[in-house]
């Protein structure tokens, strides 16, 4: 089964100059603040906020140190709004979008009122999945000025991420009759045309985007994408590996090319970039289940199961891993009792008919459980290497064979 990949939306990551939709796309760092705002903020909240800025300017940048600088910063003084704007900067940097939307929608609650602030909550909203939310805010900077390009560029990738592809053209249209170069424009265009399956005239838009501007990550991405649509993998991989060299923080262009690497049994690079994911964001759902079918394939079957089972916290009832996991512990692992917990719940998941074949097996385990003899306080206990415990069989060998095709969704 082929990976479905990820396409990223164009107006997040460039204003129509090419300069950042949202001032916490680069981190604000003053060198010399004016004297009389020294006093608005205690030592210690200026000594965090230095260390959160040392951290940014590390190579490569130390976004977690900087997250707990920053956080300290806001702790000791919280009207301390340029450590708010960089706490914000380094969440969005460790894909903690939930988190960076707090810290903006407390600079809005502080009275400040950057356009820019507005674009980043929205941009935010639309990466935590509430495009309508995300919409209102994009539209509130319109409001103020009908001829924002910006704004109209994030409402058109808003109504990309809703399907409603009649509304998106509409703003990319407007937006290329300005401006007919406008990247992020010619970018969500060529979206357009990808979800239309008009590969032709994506490839068109996404390589005229680059014409214009080479070094966007996102551009190559998505033209990254079309030739995978196109069957044309090895330059899809070029591309992909071209935007992760432009912007190592695209987890969309990790996640495409892990993708790939799994479709084609390239196992151990596969985890090396779902990991790398998953080191910034360890709550990303595509990311983990990358990861555990990559461990899985690796022959890591303790380490895949492990991560199938953390990824129940976010999504209980993904059925393709409930019975890989149930599979693992069965024919791997060879705990039979816990295949069997993993199973039901593969059951009351997928509802699959009364013939299938995993209905069977859970009979066939719940009968060999009550046959297995029982010991008593008063009965010898096995002991020494090898000895089962609990009636639980011992740990056997790993069985042989690849891992059926199942890819995370994207």
């Amino acid at each position: 089964m082929r990976r479905a990949l990820s396409m990223t939306l164009a107006a997040f990551a460039l204003a129509c100059s090419g300069t950042p939709v949202q001032p916490t796309t680069k981190p604000v760092i003053p060198t010399a603040p004016p004297k009389e705002q020294l006093g608005k903020y205690s030592p210690a909240a200026r000594a965090a906020f230095e260390q959160g800025v040392k951290a940014l300017q590390e190579t490569p940048p130390n976004y977690k140190g900087a997250v707990t600088a920053f956080e300290q910063a806001t702790k000791d003084s919280p009207k301390y709004f340029v450590a708010w704007l960089n706490l914000a900067y380094s969440y969005e940097r460790l894909g903690r979008y939930e988190d960076a939307t707090k810290a903006f929608k407390q600079l809005i609650k502080n009275d400040v009122t950057d356009r820019g602030v507005n674009l980043a909550l929205g941009r935010s909203l639309l990466m935590t999945n509430q495009p309508d939310l995300a919409i209102t805010e994009f539209e509130s900077v319109l409001r103020k000025n009908p001829k924002d390009l910006q704004a109209k560029n994030n409402i058109a990738a808003a109504y990309l991420a809703k399907s409603d592809e009649k509304l998106a053209l509409r703003y990319v249209k407007e937006v290329l009759a300005v401006q007919p170069k406008n990247v992020p424009a010619i970018i969500n265009l060529g979206i357009l045309y990808m979800n239309e399956n008009k590969l032709p005239l994506a490839l068109l838009m996404f390589k005229k985007a680059l014409g214009y501007e080479e070094d966007n990550a996102r551009a190559h991405n998505n033209l990254g994408m079309t030739y995978y649509k196109l069957n044309t993998v090895p330059l899809a991989v070029i591309e992909f590996e071209k935007a992760i060299e432009l912007d190592p923080t695209m987890d969309e262009a990790r996640i495409n090319i892990a993708s790939v690497y799994l479709d084609y049994l390239d196992y151990k690079r596969a985890l090396e970039e779902f990991q790398k994911v998953r080191a910034r964001f360890p709550k990303h759902y595509i990311a983990m289940i990358g990861e555990a079918n990559s461990l899985y394939g690796t022959g890591d079957f303790e380490g895949a199961v492990k991560v199938y089972e953390e990824s129940f916290e976010i999504n209980e009832k993904n059925t393709e891993a409930l019975l890989r996991a149930g599979k693992i512990y069965e024919e791997q692992l060879n705990k039979p009792q816990k295949a069997l917990i993993f199973y039901e719940k593969y059951l009351a998941a997928a509802n699959p008919p009364a013939n299938d074949p995993i209905r069977q097996n859970v009979q066939f385990l719940k009968q060999a459980q009550t046959l297995q003899p029982q010991t008593t306080s008063s009965e010898p206990k096995p002991t020494g290497e090898g000895a089962p415990a609990d009636g639980t069989p011992a740990e056997g060998a790993p069985a042989e064979g690849a891992p059926a095709e199942g890819a995370p969704a994207a």
